[in-house]
């Protein structure tokens, strides 16, 4: 009964965030507040500002993440839990060109749809050994950019630490 509560819940929210009006300049996605530990190692500074002009990664790591709901909602409770993290090395081309592309400008009414996106937390390491958590370029609705999520789904990534 608990958990169908929480659910009622979660749709509602989603619901009423997916009808909302929206206007203007799509947002840069800032790197979510949840932790992994692969990344957080790697850099503590997350990002508003998108990849800087003359940054050239030599090798990545994302975390994988899934929406949990927690026993006792409490304030540092974000309902996502990370599940794993991944290395790629490279070629890196697209994922900088789609990381380097302005937000679209959007006109008029938006409907967003009402959909859960977890959170993409990506650590890029430039040849000497600097880290940057970058912003990534995004929809009005709080997605990341198609081309953002094609370079990041085509890159060869190798686990490296998974939650126990």
């Amino acid at each position: 009964m608990r958990m169908r509560r929480i659910g009622v819940v979660l749709v509602a929210v989603l619901a009423v965030a997916g009808c909302s009006n929206v206007s203007g300049h799509a947002p840069y996605l800032t790197q979510p507040a949840v932790a992994c530990p692969a990344v957080d190692r790697l850099a503590g500074q997350r990002s508003a500002d998108p990849l800087p002009a003359d940054f050239r990664p030599v090798a990545a790591v994302r975390c994988t993440f899934r929406l949990t709901l927690p026993q006792s909602a409490g304030p540092s409770s974000s309902g996502l839990t990370w599940t794993a993290a991944q290395r790629a090395t490279g070629p890196f081309d697209d994922l900088v060109r789609a990381l380097r592309l302005p937000p679209p400008e959007t006109t008029g009414d938006l409907v967003c749809p009402a959909v859960i996106v977890t959170p993409v937390l990506l650590a890029l390491t430039d040849a000497s050994g600097n880290t940057v958590l970058p912003a990534l370029p995004g929809t009005v609705c709080r997605t990341p950019l198609t081309e953002v999520q094609s370079a990041l789904d085509a890159l060869p990534w190798v686990e490296i630490d998974r939650q126990r």
